[in-house]
């Protein structure tokens, strides 16, 4: 939380003149700090982890290991802390300071102070409070360490003179007695307190909350100026420490007097908290304007100092924690293929009136080959609100195009994306209309609009290949697959044609059968290639539904008409299979139509073989299907907007649409 230097100017009045600095010296502290904190990270297990090391620092080594089996339980945690990496890193910097500090003259303390300021100046002044307590109990810990090792480890007593400790005292049971581990303790919980979701609720016009930012600066100025003092204290020689005790017990009152005025503010705070609901706050959120949004965007992106998206067109993926981790690994696979025509840049959105996943928030990061606006919880009420009234955001994750100059040229490219790979850049709605308008609506139902490198690599060369036969199934019958599959073999031999088989699921779900259900030679679909292949159905139907082709074009355009069939019976989980050869056109039929023609393929077997077998295909399907009505029901998930009218393919009615409500796949 930010402060102003003119906020702090009353210190010296009521009680609170242990937090007065002069006016220059508040503004170079003010300067420290950075308005947009972007490194975050769970204080708690800080916090407990700075307790169990002041709790052990006092206790005989005479007691055995058991005694640190909370700690190990800790440590052992910390490696799945969201942002504990940068904080380690951190608070490491600042105990190699703190030592040298000590090593020099007392006049380097105020220089000290500044310069841990500044190295983190990207934590809220809470936060700078408890890494410096805990680069502080870092000295404590190795100090107790040498000590209860030092008579019977050499290794122990050699570490410690060169660290120059020989002749240093180290009773921390004198530091436990006059309370100062707890005082620590103490102003460390309550600087986490401030961090609570309730507190940060509050409006920051109300007097209780704008009171206690106007004093975060000084009182964590005072407090690390405070720890290098303790430290330095503790590296005086034995000799000279018997009269620094009281020394040591002015400073323990110091930060107990702070800690007293942080928890008065505190608890005004909590009082107002419970006048604040998350439902009162969202009535009060400032509409901002698209180019508000992309400044608050872009402060976020500069503040995490990533060079490589200056004068970049930019990709915001905008998704909440739910986003699969198929779909990272298909736009992954895109992105690492995108010859730097564009940068991503993830915004992740949460329900800010609840506690998120923070493990998994980390596991996604890690696996995004992109850049990450901002942590969850920095991102502004009033983005959120934007995303979700501007650009429709509901749950599904969603692509803004923007060009290097600031334009939103696409609300969602994630379709396009899906559709036509990065041949679609720069993602706009005109290219995308020359992308279609490229496809013939009669004769554009092929292998290559359904089916890519990406999920096939050996795609091409089926292609090329006017002889090899592809068949794409779906479902989950075992049955069916088994008695399809073999009556398709047979008539691919009897027409002389190179199979094949391809099965791509039951649904997008990861629903239907794996390899080891299936025999060998047949092409098995799965994690992320299958989620691709019906997302890239999906997509090509939203396309054609924002073009207005649901209505007017059904007679006319096959490959809206063919993709409802495939895309209805995966969302029922039957069986269905897609014919193709070569560059021709796919014929597409249900599983039960597509058995009966391979079945029957004796009847029809005259001039189908060769070049002609999916000709014979197409033309038997039309013999055998003309009187009979197989409408479907298609589920789609809703990018943005709600779909509009949409026409069955099969009987040519207007399809009644309904409202589905699903919280995760089947």
């Amino acid at each position: 939380m930010a402060a102003t230097a003119a906020s702090s100017l009353s210190y010296g009045i009521g009680g609170t003149q242990i937090l007065w600095v002069p006016q220059g010296l508040l503004e170079q502290i003010v300067s420290t700090h950075s308005s947009y904190q972007t490194h975050h990270v769970d204080l708690q297990h800080l916090v407990n982890l700075i307790s169990c090391i002041f709790q052990n620092a006092t206790v005989s080594s005479s007691k055995g290991v058991e005694q640190y089996a909370p700690l190990t339980d800790m440590i052992n945690k910390l490696e799945t802390v969201d942002g504990m990496r940068q904080a380690l890193e951190n608070i490491r910097n600042l105990s190699c300071e703190i030592s040298c500090c000590v090593s020099t003259m007392a006049s380097s303390v105020d220089e000290t102070t500044m310069q841990m300021l500044r190295r983190l100046k990207d934590y809220s002044w809470n936060a700078k409070v408890v890494l410096a307590m805990a680069a502080f109990a870092c000295s404590v810990g190795e100090s107790s360490m040498l000590v209860k090792h030092r008579n019977t480890d050499p290794i122990a007593m050699y570490v410690e003179t060169l660290k120059g400790h020989r002749y240093t005292t180290t009773d921390f049971t004198v530091l436990e007695h006059i309370g100062l581990f707890k005082a620590m303790i103490d102003v460390a919980n309550t600087n986490l307190a401030f961090l609570a979701p309730s507190i940060s609720r509050i409006p920051k016009e109300v007097h209780s909350i704008k009171d206690a930012i106007a004093c975060f600066p000084t009182a964590a100025y005072k407090i690390l100026r405070i720890v290098l003092q303790i430290t330095s204290i503790l590296s005086k020689k034995k000799d000279h420490f018997e009269s620094t005790i009281q020394e040591l017990n002015v400073l323990a009152n110091e930060v107990s007097h702070i800690n007293n005025i942080l928890q008065e503010k505190l608890t005004l705070c909590l009082r107002d908290a419970e006048k604040y609901t998350y439902e009162d706050i969202t009535i009060r959120i400032t509409k901002i304007s698209i180019s508000e949004f992309i400044d608050k965007i872009m402060q976020y992106v500069r503040t995490q100092g990533f060079e490589n998206l200056r004068n970049k067109h930019l990709l915001f993926l905008i998704s909440d924690l739910d986003i699969s981790i198929d779909e990272i690994k298909a736009l992954n696979w895109l992105y690492q293929r995108n010859d730097q025509m564009y940068e991503i840049v993830w915004l992740p959105i949460i329900d800010l009136s609840m506690s998120y996943d923070v493990k998994r928030f980390w596991e996604l990061k890690q696996l995004m080959k992109w850049s990450v606006a901002v942590e969850p919880t920095r991102v502004e009420a009033d983005v959120v609100e934007f995303v979700k009234k501007e650009w429709h955001f509901i749950r599904q994750a969603i692509a803004v195009s923007m060009t290097s100059a600031g334009e939103v040229v696409c609300q969602n490219a994630l379709p396009m994306l899906w559709t036509w790979g990065n041949t679609a850049f720069p993602f706009s709605d005109k290219t995308e209309e020359i992308l279609w308008n490229s496809i013939d609506e009669r004769h554009g139902w092929k292998l290559e609009l359904v089916l890519d490198d990406f999920i096939v690599p050996e795609l091409r060369s089926w292609i090329e290949n006017r002889t090899t036969f592809v068949c794409l199934f779906g479902g989950g019958d075992i049955s069916w697959i088994q008695e399809f599959t073999e009556k398709v073999k047979y008539a691919a031999y009897a027409a002389g044609v190179t199979l094949k088989l391809v099965y791509v699921g039951k649904n997008k779900a990861k629903l239907g059968l794996s390899k080891t259900d299936l025999s060998r030679d047949i092409n098995v679909i799965e994690s992320e290639f299958r989620w691709r292949f019906w997302t890239k159905l999906e997509s090509i139907l939203h396309a054609k539904i924002r073009r207005g082709k649901t209505t007017t074009a059904y007679k006319t355009d096959v490959v809206i008409h063919e993709a409802l069939k495939v895309v209805g019976h995966g969302g029922k989980g039957e069986s269905w299979a897609v014919f193709s050869m070569g560059p021709d056109p796919m014929v597409t039929t249900d599983g039960e139509t597509g058995l009966t023609i391979m079945s029957n393929y004796l009847n029809w077997r005259q001039d189908t073989t060769g070049l002609r077998f999916l000709e014979g295909v197409k033309h038997y399907k039309e013999v055998i299907s003309r009187d009979v009505h197989g409408c479907i029901k298609v589920h789609l998930p809703v990018l943005g907007r709600v779909p509009g009218i949409m026409v069955c393919p099969d009987c040519s009615k207007v399809m009644d649409m309904f409202y589905t409500y699903r919280c995760c796949d089947e």
